[in-house]
């Protein structure tokens, strides 16, 4: 066997775990000179790789394992390897899809807490890999007329996600990373005992906060790319109540002091745009 088809097979044995096929490759290795025998030798290096994904996980997600324990954590986590191996060699990209995988076993998918906590904390990592972007502070609004402000339209961060949790994740999640006790996270009905919560990136870091709901509908419209004044009209209706103006105006100044916002623009009937003010 040429040496790059052993380490070829070396490298399939190691990611795949474990198994007949691991036959042919130790046919091909020599025991240790201290003794150990190939499948020994082999399964240091299959364990180990194990090991190090397990590893991945767990930095990822220390609010999943907080509320899970550390049992039925690793069940998980083993479940996961097994079944969705990494095909790619950053093994950033390999936790990404444990919401998913969540989501579609038959063993967790009813686990709405879990998978809550699982979906923020994917949120949070995607964050911490987007790219900087500079925000402006609320003295951008400075350069436009009054008249013009029902037709502001706001440019927000690329990392910035909204989220629907089960209730009591993002409490949960604070509780985990400060190492403290975490609360439990409710189990909720379909439709019930929900929160909003907001992730993005700032500061070269994640950061997150939990959304009242009448704000986090004003974010959602204001995200989309509706004018100021629109986003007053849509949050009254979906809320199916008036929000007042002066709310609505402490919703925007906290976008501007969170980071959120990267871009302003007066929004013209046809849609078309200024050029976004700079900080």
């Amino acid at each position: 066997m040429k040496l790059a088809d052993f380490q070829s097979l070396f490298q399939q044995r190691v990611l795949a775990g474990s198994g007949e096929a691991d036959k042919p490759l130790l046919k091909k290795l020599r025991p240790s000179p201290r003794g150990a025998a190939p499948e020994t030798l082999l399964d240091v290096y299959q364990t180990g790789y194990r090991i190090r994904l397990a590893d991945f996980v767990s930095q990822d997600h220390p609010g999943l394992r907080a509320i899970l324990g550390d049992e039925a954590f690793d069940a998980l986590v083993d479940d996961y390897i097994d079944q969705r191996p990494s095909r790619d060699p950053n093994a950033r990209w390999f936790t990404t899809g444990l919401p998913d995988f969540m989501r579609e076993n038959a063993h967790w998918r009813d686990d709405v807490a879990a998978a809550s906590m699982a979906l923020f904390e994917r949120a949070m990592v995607d964050a911490f890999d987007t790219t900087d972007e500079t925000p402006l502070t609320v003295q951008a609004l400075a350069g436009f007329a009054p008249d013009d402000w029902a037709r502001l339209a706001f440019e927000f961060d690329p990392s910035l996600t909204l989220l629907e949790l089960a209730a009591g994740t993002v409490e949960a999640y604070g509780a985990a990373i400060s190492e403290e006790p975490p609360t439990s996270v409710d189990k909720p009905a379909p439709g019930e005992h929900i929160e909003h919560a907001a992730v993005w990136r700032v500061d070269h870091e994640s950061a997150y906060r939990q959304l009242e709901p009448d704000e986090y509908v004003a974010l959602s419209e204001a995200r989309a790319g509706h004018a100021f004044g629109d986003i007053c009209q849509m949050t009254a209706f979906q809320q199916a109540g008036e929000i007042a103006p002066e709310r609505l105006a402490q919703c925007l100044s906290s976008w501007f002091e969170d980071g959120m916002i990267i871009g302003v623009r007066v929004r013209e009937d046809d849609q078309s745009s200024n050029t976004p003010s700079s900080a």
